[in-house]
Formats: C-alpha cells, structure tokens, sequence
C-alpha cells in the first residue's frame, strides 16, 4: 500500500511526465502553466478551511493543433458566440486541475451541519479565447469527478509534510472527508461563457476591462468583473491572470520585460452550487438552495512579471461567504507560473 504523502508524490510525478510528453508535440507560441492556489500564502491570515487549495496544470498554443479530447463541443459553442473556426486570433488550451473545500473545525470526525461540507473536484477542461484589441470571447467545456479521495490524499500529504518541516503539531490531518459532497466519486460538467471588453487605457501604462460572464453546470451563475491593470504592460488586457484554477477567463498572453500591479472584482448571482448543495449522489451534508447566499462576491489583488521564456504572478485573493450561516470572507494566495516557447 502506498502512503499518503507516495500518493501525493505519484500525482504530481503523473502531471510532470505527461506534460513533458505533449510538451513534444509540433506546437508554437505555446507554453505550460502551473497554477496554485492555497490559503497558506497568504501570512496572518491562513485559517485553513472554505476554499483551502487548488492545484491547476494548462498546456495551451495558438494553433488548431495538439490534445483537445472535448473541443468539438467547445467549437460548436465557441461557434454561437462569433468565434469562427479559421479565425487567426484564437486561442486554446487544455487544462488539468483538482479543487479542495473544507468546514472550519478539521479535527471531527463527524458530519457537521453548521459549516460548509467538505467538496473536491478532479476536472479537465477546453478553452477557446477569441481577442482583438477591444474585445474578447471566451468558451470552456469541463468535465470532472467531485467526491473523490485525491482532496483528501492531496490535503494530508501538504499538512503532513508541513508539520515535519516545521516541527509543529498543526495544521492538524483532516479527519471528516468520508463526509463530503458525493463521496465515492460522481460526474459533472460545466459550460462557461465570457465576454470582455476594454473600456478605458492609456497603452503601455494602464487599462480597465469589464467581463460579464455566464456558467451552467455543477456551478450556475451569471457574474460581472471589472479589472484594472497598472505598469509596463504589453500584453493584451484579457489576459489578466487572475482565478485561473476556479473561475477565471484566464489565458496566457506573455511578454518578456512587462510588469504590472492588477486588480479584479467580480460579483456572481449564484443559482446552483453542487459543491454545497449536492448532486445526484447521497451526500452526508449538503444545503438547500434558500440556505446558500445568492450574491456572492470575489477578488484579487496581484503582480504580474514577464521574463525571457517565462512568467510569474503572486497575488492575494478574498471570497464573501457562499452560505447564510456562516458570514465570513474567504482569503488564499495564488502563486502562477508558465513557461513558454
């Protein structure tokens, strides 16, 4: 049997070898992603519970080429929204990532009905990203598994390792994970569509964009964002990296000797969440949907630098509270890395 830090190091060993695997494919303008998200990042603040961790590896290119096992959908829809085929201004990837919710108290071993439920999600997702200089349109497919034991492998292993290296008896080992949303595994999927505009810019120096936005799937919302940018910038402005693992419409757009300070804030009209309420699968704690809040508020402050072959964000993120009962804001770090060729 392996342990859990093996299996821990098994996962990330998988997502090495295979990106390096498709890294050979006859792609240009295209790179590699990595994206981590985690409530330890951020010091002073670290309370270990809500959104704890999210895990995110994104291979993406400029050319109709290389792994896309879901974009005939992506197309179709990308499709409806104006997005053409053999437009040269379009821009895929593939993702692979892994999402981790958890209650405040990890030490109980029992259901708790007055917290959020322990969630995870395993996805893989297609993007397509059509820009101009003014505006741009974004289309995702994902499809996932939420329930099962790679959260809570991923989440002992990090807490496990971190207590040895700090000699320390916290974080504690989750202890209720056989009690969260679905437990055992169930299918989803989601479609996400966005649409960015550039309102207002000085280029080179500063810009602002708006993004409305629209999900159905095990997340149904409708959300609007504004984001502003401040720096040497050189990229184009909805490449803004901001939520890449969750519910950005990020896509790479690097360049070497940029920087910038950013800015997001994004407000979702929540209709259904089954990382809280549920699915199909019986779930030991979920919550009805006139228990979740309805409006429901996000953002991120960051810095963005471009180097010769790579680019590198460190940014600290906040949620309003996605249930009735519990009022609190949510706080994690991001720390985003691509390497491109």
């Amino acid at each position: 049997m392996y342990s859990k830090p093996s299996k821990l190091l098994f996962f990330c060993s998988f997502i090495l070898i295979f990106f390096q695997h498709i890294a050979h494919a006859e792609q240009r303008h295209g790179g590699i992603g990595i994206y981590l998200d985690q409530d330890l990042f951020v010091p002073f603040t670290n309370e270990d519970r809500d959104y704890t961790m999210g895990i995110a590896f994104e291979f993406f290119w400029a050319k109709d080429k290389g792994l896309y096992p879901l974009d005939n959908l992506v197309r179709q829809t990308a499709e409806l929204m104006g997005m053409e085929n053999s437009d040269k201004n379009i821009i895929y990837s593939f993702m692979l990532g892994i999402l981790a919710y958890t209650p405040d108290d990890l030490a109980d071993t029992q259901p708790i009905y007055n917290d959020r439920p322990y969630s995870s999600l395993i996805y893989l997702s297609n993007k397509r990203v059509r820009a101009d200089d003014k505006n741009a349109l974004a289309a995702e497919v994902l499809l996932g598994i939420i329930g099962t034991n790679l959260g809570r492998d991923v989440q002992t292993g990090l807490h496990s390792l971190y207590r040895d290296i700090a000699g320390s008896d916290e974080p504690v080992e989750p202890k209720g994970w056989s009690h969260q949303i679905s437990d055992g595994g169930e299918l989803t999927a989601r479609l996400r569509l966005s649409r960015s505009r550039l309102q207002f810019s000085n280029p080179g120096l500063w810009d602002i964009a708006t993004t409305v936005g629209f999900s159905l799937g095990f997340q149904t919302n409708i959300s609007v964002s504004a984001a502003v940018r401040l720096g040497n910038i050189k990229s184009k402005f909805w490449s803004l990296p901001y939520d890449p693992v969750s519910r950005g419409n990020f896509l790479p757009d690097p360049h070497k000797g940029e920087w910038y300070f950013w800015s997001s804030f994004r407000a979702h009209l929540v209709g259904y969440d089954a990382l809280l309420q549920g699915q199909f699968r019986h779930s030991d704690v979920k919550f009805s949907s006139d228990e979740i809040e309805r409006v429901v508020y996000d953002g991120g402050l960051g810095l963005t630098f471009g180097f010769e072959k790579s680019q590198l964000t460190i940014s600290a993120n906040t949620k309003s509270s996605d249930l009735k009962l519990t009022s609190r804001r949510q706080v994690w770090g991001s720390i985003n890395y691509l390497y491109y060729f």
